[in-house]
């Protein structure tokens, strides 16, 4: 099977390169044709498997008479077009069977089918003993028109052996007279009536009313069926009659195909086939061909055929090897002109070669320069990336610096003003002697409450004119459930927000962040801890927030 794909494949190649001249139909045909010969040993033994399951499905069982004598019948047909020693085997058994004896009627059905036999192998003259042995007025009508398709067809093969010779027309006369007995009696819709009456028109002279029968009868054919190859090949004839050799080609292509298919090994087409390549000039495919056909024949056993092939292989076989002997001429010439152009190539890649040897030796120099501009510039480059760095830190560091000292400076001297008039508050108390009231205000720690809300408020608004971005950047590393809400033009950070604000600083110590949020250390250790459980990434958490831009 594998042999066979490859072969389908290289005829691919062949078909683009060397199909023959004709249109796209015929050479999409051919291309079939050629895909099937590839596979023919896979087709054949698949008709073997099919008969040898026949072959196990009875065995060990006892048959009757009868059945015996249809199982041969049956055997025969799968066998007709086959193998020729296997279906006169089992016609022959039908011959000599008790049954054939004692009715008339069976043996007559069994000696029209062992003729045929005889026929399709030139065996001719005992083909013609056996149906003289025949009375066909005693027949039934199926049987009777049997009889006379088989006179007619015995003619035919006859005139097949008798071309070019004196007895050609008296075959074709004796077949055409059966045929007209034939005709009488067939039913009009059965094959043997269509086939003999469109070859009963065609010999009286109305080709084109032949082909038209046909034409409109084999669509109704399935192809691989031996009836399908016989209306082919049979409307080749009528158009190389009708001289029209592009259609006779075409329909020898069909029947060859169906032959083929159908595992049909007593054929005709493909060696009519051949004839007609070799006369186009196309001797390998003509020889292919006419190989094919040679060992169809001789598979079947069919010495008609053989000696129809061994007519024409003297010539086909002369010709490819005439073919061969000048492919091999026009092979050698090409070598020669080959070796000359090898030589010469030769001599310009060897100049060639000391040419680059030179040039290489120049590219060297250039590419140690290269590499030591290259390693410059990566040095350049680290150094330009620690530069954009830190101008970045830098600028990141005056924007605190600019806010913050603004910021305090203003808180600084808003604290020392409200101080101020603290103190001017409690001498006036302590003057007047309102030792009550100035008791009632020291223990008063409302000014300290406003003082540290005024820290947290300008903390808040020059942390956020610093870094707008912060909560947003800060959701982003927390679980959605656990976000800070977001509000437009906030200015206000709540006391987790402010430790985590404090980290982004570099402020990290507990104690520190306590004092400067006048919180207790645990309170601060519970905030952190709680923000890194919230945390997408809980292990890089403060990390994360140290690297949050402020720009």
């Amino acid at each position: 099977m594998k042999k066979a794909i490859v072969y389908f494949f290289a005829t691919l190649l062949f078909a683009a390169c060397g199909a023959p001249q004709g249109d796209s139909q015929s050479a999409a045909l051919y291309h079939k044709l050629d895909s099937l010969i590839a596979c023919h040993d896979d087709i054949v033994a698949t008709k073997e498997q099919q008969i040898a399951s026949l072959f196990h499905g009875l065995h060990g069982v006892e048959l009757t008479a009868e059945q015996e004598y249809d199982i041969n019948l049956r055997l025969y047909d799968e066998y007709l077009a086959f193998r020729f020693d296997s279906a006169f085997h089992y016609i022959n058994r039908n011959m000599q069977s008790a049954l054939a004896a004692a009715d008339p009627e069976r043996r007559a059905v069994s000696a029209i089918r062992m003729a045929h036999i005889l026929s399709v192998s030139g065996i001719f003259n005992n083909a013609r003993l056996l149906l003289d042995s025949i009375e066909p007025l005693q027949l039934t009508t199926a049987t009777r028109v049997a009889y006379y398709n088989q006179w007619a067809e015995l003619n035919l093969y006859r005139s097949e052996m008798a071309q070019y010779t004196p007895y050609f027309m008296q075959y074709i006369d004796s077949a055409q007279h059966y045929r007209q007995l034939l005709l009488e009696i067939a039913d009009k819709a059965s094959f043997e009536y269509k086939a003999n009456h469109a070859s009963y028109t065609c010999e009286q002279g109305d080709v084109e009313g032949a082909i038209r029968q046909f034409e409109q009868y084999l669509p109704s054919l399935q192809q691989g069926d031996r009836r399908y190859s016989i209306v082919a090949s049979t409307l080749a004839y009528f158009h190389w009659k009708n001289n029209n050799p592009r259609q006779q080609e075409h329909y020898l292509l069909l029947s060859a195909i169906s032959d083929l298919r159908g595992a049909i090994l007593e054929n005709n087409a493909l060696r009519e086939l051949a004839a007609i390549l070799m006369e186009r000039g196309d001797y390998e495919r003509a020889y292919r061909y006419l190989s094919r056909a040679s060992n169809d024949a001789q598979q079947y056993g069919s010495r008609l055929r053989s000696m129809q092939v061994a007519r024409l292989t003297p010539f086909i076989s002369k010709a490819y090897d005439t073919e061969r002997s000048l492919a091999q001429e026009r092979t050698i010439r090409l070598l020669i002109i080959l070796t000359v152009i090898a030589l010469l190539l030769a001599g310009f890649i060897i100049f060639t070669i000391w040419l680059l040897y030179k040039r290489r030796s120049a590219n060297q120099k250039i590419h140690e320069m290269n590499k030591e501009l290259t390693n410059h510039n990566q040095v350049m480059q680290a150094v330009n990336d620690q530069m954009r760095l830190l101008n970045a830190e830098m600028k990141e560091a005056n924007r605190i610096k600019d806010e913050y000292i603004g910021r305090f400076l203003e808180l600084c001297s808003s604290l020392i003003h409200r101080g101020e008039e603290r103190m001017k508050q409690l001498n006036r108390l302590a003057r007047d002697h309102k030792l009550d009231t100035l008791y009632a205000e020291l223990k008063n720690n409302g000014p300290i409450s406003s003082g540290i809300r005024m820290f947290h408020q300008n903390f808040d608004t020059a942390f956020l004119n610093i870094y707008p971005n912060f909560i947003s950047e800060v959701n982003r590393l927390l679980t959605t459930d656990n976000q800070f809400v977001l509000l437009d033009n906030s200015t206000k950070l709540t006391t987790e927000l402010r430790v985590l604000a404090l980290i982004r600083l570099g402020i990290t110590d507990n104690q520190k962040i306590a004092e400067i949020l006048r919180s207790s250390i645990t309170t601060i250790y519970t905030y952190r801890s709680k923000l890194k459980a919230k945390a997408v990434q809980k292990e890089t958490f403060e990390e994360d927030i140290r690297k949050i831009a402020s720009y």
